[in-house]
């Protein structure tokens, strides 16, 4: 009886061992497939965070170049306004010139008239004068 107590124990003890490396085997292709899906997530979570980070740097670029555009557009009206201010500016220096020369003109012209009529006045005195000393 003690050989078949033998065989049943070492039976017994072998099925034990069988199943532990089944487990252990079992576990460990859980584990490496674990690792694989975390794997896989982890390259979609990545070429997701690669996909967005290009997107946003493609809206920020994007973004940039219109507001170097409109910069730029601003830049342009406020030049041409610059140029239109400085030719309505020289127009009405020009324009202020003009009218004070015609201004000068003018008071020249009535000086010259005061200066007639006051030569005139003077001969008229010296002739009243004249006659002035001859009645007397």
């Amino acid at each position: 009886m003690v050989p078949v107590v033998i065989v049943l124990l070492v039976s017994v003890a072998g099925c034990g061992i069988v199943p532990d490396q089944a487990k252990q085997e079992a576990k460990k292709k859980v584990e490496a497939r674990k690792q694989q899906a975390e794997q896989k997530v982890k390259k979609k979570v990545d070429a997701k965070k690669q996909q967005v980070e290009q997107k946003v740097k493609k809206k920020v670029k994007t973004g940039q170049e219109d507001l170097e555009n409109k910069i730029d557009d601003l830049k342009r009206k406020v030049e041409t306004s610059q140029k239109e201010l400085k030719t309505k500016a020289d127009d009405l220096k020009k324009e202020v010139e003009t009218g004070q020369k015609d201004l000068k003109n003018k008071v020249d012209g009535v000086q010259k008239d005061v200066n007639e009529l006051q030569d005139k006045v003077d001969e008229l005195l010296k002739k009243l004068d004249a006659q002035e000393k001859q009645n007397k």
